[in-house]
């Protein structure tokens, strides 16, 4: 149950950022009652961080700006109160844990905001061992921060917030730089702080599937505002406002989307969790009985025999490598063929190998063993200069690649070099722009970006320059799933014109709709490679490998529906069972 009171009120909030002629909130208003949890959801860009720094009071007091109206935590006013004040009410946990992680160990790191509350030794004792049990990390809390997995930092840092006792907990897309393992264990340990405490909790976070069953209300808000609220089951009921608000549906939602397009009046309302999906759909009579059905049509397409057929672009043979001798083995006996015109997506947990592995396609890391050839050329024997015409990469973090102080000189520099005219130079810088869907001046600075446009801007840069082959290392970073899937899109269609993309990506179903082979990587070795629906589909080999199966897959394994992958495949699987012509 709710508490009575609120225990976050925002009434009329605006606010813009010094030197910005642009309101970044407008008008907000909304309250959050005592014990309940509200995600915030929306667009890259909409304002979501923003409003979250304003309820925890580094808006005013350290990031400056124009503000106006109210904010209060349990009736305190944030914008007259001192921070010491909030932060006994209100924690933090931001995207990226390495930035909270500053003490040589992990008791250490939790005792640290303990010991500047001025709290007695034996007080803090106690809260250690409350937090480390809590969280699961008293068999860790000797161990140094910088050992552990990121997921296991992200831990640490909602457990050094926890330790404070506040009354509000606000996690700014928590598992978003983390791997499956990583995500999982962040999801279970919020559950676990819903179940076992009175904590109010305020989330942005994009994990549908676990937003739909956890959320108590959500919030979307879209440039600046907040366009629409309710609870899980009135958002993505509603089929419009989804379309219209570009959120992601929960995947059993957005097939029963098709399934009522296809035959209105079949189900009496659309379910957001896998449990009542399966529930509602064998409580139809057709489908009470078990079938085994091959799910239709799209399933024929992309054999491996089919990505056999064209020339080879990358060509990797016995592969090792080590950042240094006596240094643990990163790759170990690679081999990989990817050709052109394929779109490959390699996956794996963290410290697999993978960004180590695409580093060697343009020679920015040479083999210690083995060797790699890109259309031909040895990387250990051909310059990065040269390999980077045909080998365009966008990395994990975007603004490492930024140099120039405008977007167009960002753009153009690469373009100029390789002598092209001004007018063809601006014609590209266009066409890419608009691919990716970045409308912003071009005299802008790239830094003053937001960080999924920042994304954007590093693959419309690659794209301008049109290599044969685009790496993109986790380019969905900041970036929501309507633009995450609008660019895999973009770079499809550059497949199909015959370029190669090699995606490193956690999403599988962005996977899932795009790509035509997967390479799943352990311990530095190919642990699986196939076809897209091969991998993604075999939902045990997913599970035992600690990966999230697709919500999608499982909903089809559920009906005897197998290979199904797309959420497309299972609705139309599901229709045909409905149709009575099928055979029962």
């Amino acid at each position: 149950m709710f508490g009575v009171v609120d225990a976050i009120r925002v009434e009329n909030l605006w606010f813009k950022y010094i030197g910005s002629d642009e309101w970044v909130l407008k008008d907000i208003s909304f309250g959050v009652r005592e014990g309940e949890t509200v995600v915030i959801m929306g667009p890259s860009g909409c304002g979501k961080s923003t409003l979250l720094y304003v309820l925890v009071g580094m808006i005013p007091h350290i990031i400056r700006g124009e503000i106006r109206g109210h904010v209060s935590l349990m009736g305190l006013d944030v914008l007259r109160s001192r921070p010491e004040e909030l932060t006994r009410l209100v924690g933090l946990v931001f995207q990226n844990p390495e930035i909270q992680v500053i003490m040589p160990s992990v008791v250490e790191e939790i005792a640290f905001g303990l010991e500047n509350l001025n709290l007695s030794t034996s007080e803090i004792d106690k809260r250690i061992r409350e937090i480390l049990e809590l969280t699961g990390l008293v068999h860790k809390m000797h161990e140094s921060p910088y050992s552990l997995s990121l997921g296991e930092k992200q831990v640490l840092a909602i457990a050094s917030v926890l330790a404070l006792k506040p009354r509000i907990l606000v996690l700014d897309e928590p598992t978003s730089m983390l791997d499956h393992p990583g995500t999982r264990r962040i999801l279970e340990l919020i559950e676990k702080i819903k179940r076992e405490t009175s904590m109010t909790l305020v989330v942005v976070e994009h994990r549908i599937e676990w937003v739909a069953e956890h959320a108590d209300r959500i919030l979307i808000m879209e440039d600046g505002k907040i366009a629409c609220e309710g609870a899980p089951s009135e958002i993505f009921s509603d089929k419009d406002l989804v379309v219209k608000t570009g959120v992601r549906p929960p995947q059993v939602s957005e097939i029963f989307y098709r399934i009522l397009d296809s035959k209105p009046g079949s189900f009496p309302k659309i379910p957001v969790a896998l449990r009542e999906a399966v529930e509602s759909l064998k409580a139809n009579p057709k489908l009470k009985s078990a079938h085994t059905v091959v799910a239709p049509t799209t399933l024929k397409e992309g054999s491996v025999e089919d990505f056999a057929k064209g020339r080879v672009v990358i060509e990797v043979r016995d592969l090792w490598f080590r950042y240094g001798r006596g240094l643990p083995w990163i790759l170990r006996g690679v081999n990989l063929e990817v050709r052109e015109g394929e779109f490959l997506a390699i996956i794996g947990h963290s410290g697999a190998g993978k960004t180590t592995l695409v580093k060697h396609f343009n020679g920015l890391l040479k083999p210690v063993n083995g060797y790699v050839k890109i259309l031909g050329y040895d990387t250990r024997k051909t310059s990065v200069s040269t390999l980077a015409r045909i080998v365009g990469m966008v990395f994990q973090n975007p603004e490492a690649q930024f140099f120039a102080s405008t977007i167009y000189d960002e753009m153009s520099f690469a373009l100029r070099k390789i002598g092209l005219s001004k007018e063809e130079v601006e014609g590209r810088i266009k066409e890419a722009l608009e691919a990716v869907d970045l409308q912003k001046p071009l005299q802008m600075s790239p830094h003053l970006l937001s960080f999924g446009e920042k994304h954007r801007l590093a693959i419309a840069s690659i794209l301008a320059l049109r290599p044969k082959v685009i790496v993109l290392d986790e380019p969905f970073s900041g970036l929501d799933y309507k633009r995450s899937l609008q660019l895999l899109l973009v770079l499809k269609k550059f497949t199909k014109l015959g370029g190669t993309v090699v995606l490193v990506a956690h999403d599988l179903q962005l996977i899932g709709e795009v790509a035509d082979r997967v390479v799943v990587l352990s311990g530095g070795k190919i642990a699986r490679e196939g076809t897209t629906r091969e991998v993604l589909s075999d939902v045990e080999w997913l599970a035992e490998h600690g990966f999230i199966p697709l919500q999608s897959t499982l909903l089809a394994r559920e009906l005897g529906i197998v290979d199904a992958v797309k959420t497309g495949e299972v609705a139309e699987a599901i229709v045909q069972l409905l149709n009575p012509q099928f055979p029962a």
